[in-house]
This record gives structure tokens, sequence and C-alpha cells, in this order.
């Protein structure tokens, strides 16, 4: 490889090397407008069902901070580096299907559609905490701040997507509907009752003998078996029927 080469290669090098850090400090968790951001070291599952995102807190953002909240303080770096809130690691997930998220401060959230125009924050995502309230989108709420880490956990326009519908082997079978009771009809028979039926143009003298239940236009129905005293028997809804005079 001749020293041209050799240069170049290691100038690729170092860009990569210097690049890559101020890349990842694009992304961070937010923990509050006034609060330093701890930057996002590892990601998994980002868009999907089981979307997580922790962060660190770095020095350079940290510095960032307190040249914009503490002008002139010379000890407020090593001062933040050294709290308790700066060693820790801030972890986020998301159900980016279903539009749920829980924060860096342990919190679940739900999605609640996009605020309007009518102040900060319009078409950011709107959430609802576990109590059904609206998160406002002003500082002290931190509304804006779940939008924050949704938008990193799902940055596929920061909305939902639509849940795959259940293939027919995973949809819950409904239990059939109980029959439906029979119809009241206009006259009811017993067993061995004495009636007339209709055969043909006539109505013929015969017995009941038997009470079944068949199938009919609007559920289960009673039919009657009749002998006639013609010798013919049949199965009977009860509108071909009547009762013989007493």
């Amino acid at each position: 490889m001749s020293v041209h080469a050799r240069h170049l290669t290691l100038a690729a090098a170092l860009t990569m090397a210097v690049s890559l850090p101020l890349h990842a400090q694009q992304e961070w968790l937010s923990l509050g407008s006034k609060h330093w951001s701890p930057t996002v070291v590892s990601k998994s599952g980002i868009g999907t069902a089981n979307a997580v995102a922790e962060a660190r807190v770095m020095r350079e953002s940290v510095k960032a901070w307190c040249e914009n909240w503490a002008p002139g303080d010379r000890d407020c770096v090593n001062r933040e580096m050294a709290s308790p809130e700066a060693r820790k690691i801030y972890r986020a997930s998301a159900d980016c299907v279903a539009g749920r998220i829980t924060t860096v401060d342990g919190n679940t959230y739900t999605l609640a559609g996009r605020w309007d125009n009518s102040d900060i924050g319009g078409g950011r995502s709107r959430w609802r905490d576990a109590a059904g309230r609206i998160v406002g989108r002003d500082n002290a709420s931190g509304g804006l701040g779940i939008s924050q880490q949704w938008e990193v956990l799902c940055p596929a326009g920061a909305s939902p997507r639509a849940a795959p519908p259940p293939r027919a082997s995973d949809a819950p079978r409904k239990p059939p509907p109980p029959p439906a009771a029979p119809p009241a009809s206009a006259a009811s028979y017993a067993v061995g009752e004495v009636v007339y039926a209709r055969y043909g143009p006539a109505w013929i003298r015969g017995k009941v003998t038997a009470i079944s239940r068949v199938p009919g236009a609007n559920g289960p129905e009673l039919a009657y078996n009749v002998t006639l005293d013609n010798g013919e028997r049949g199965l009977l809804p009860a509108n071909m029927m009547r009762k013989a005079p007493r």
C-alpha cells in the first residue's frame, strides 16, 4: 500500500472515530426542559411492539447544560457528574403497535392522538396517564418529554401501526346462541287429545300421539304427531289443527 493510500485510510478511520460519537449524541431521552438529557447508547426493537432504548449521561451534554443554565459556575459540570442521577442508566420502552410507552421514570402512558397547533408541540403525540388524564404539553406537566422518548423508540411517524388482523385459527370461537323459545301458538295440544287436522280440503278427526320440537322460520317450534281416523299419520304444525268440540 502506498504512503498516500495509507494516509487516506488513516484519515477515513479518524473521520469515523470522530463522527460516530457526534451522531450518537443526536439522540437522547428527555428528562425535562430544564434538565440535562442522557445520551442514547443502545437501542433494540425500534418501531416494533418491543422497542427499548437505554441512555447514559455524557460529560459533553452536562457541559452544554451548565453553560446554558449556570453560566460562570466552574463547579457545575463536576457537581452534576458526581450526582447519583448522572450515574444511572435510563431506560425507556414502548409498544409501537399498541401505542403505549413506559418512560424513563417508570410510568406508563397510552397514546391519545396528537396535539393541535394552538400551542407549543402542535402535531406531536399526546398522552394519557394511568388515571386516564391527558398529560399537558407545558413544561411542568412534561407531556412533550414523553413525545420525545416516543419519537426515539417509534420513529416511523411517531404513531402506532395498525395491528395485523387475527388469523382464523387465532380468532376466539363464539359459543352457539341458546335455542330460541318456541313461539306461542294460537292453540296448544296434549298427547292423547282428540283434534281435527287439515287433510287436503277437509278436516279429519284424529288424536295427538306425540309432540316434537322442529326447526321453524323463527327458531325451534312445536309440531304434533297426529293419527287420523282415516288411518293416515303425519307431523303437523299447530296452525293445521283444531280442537275438537266438547
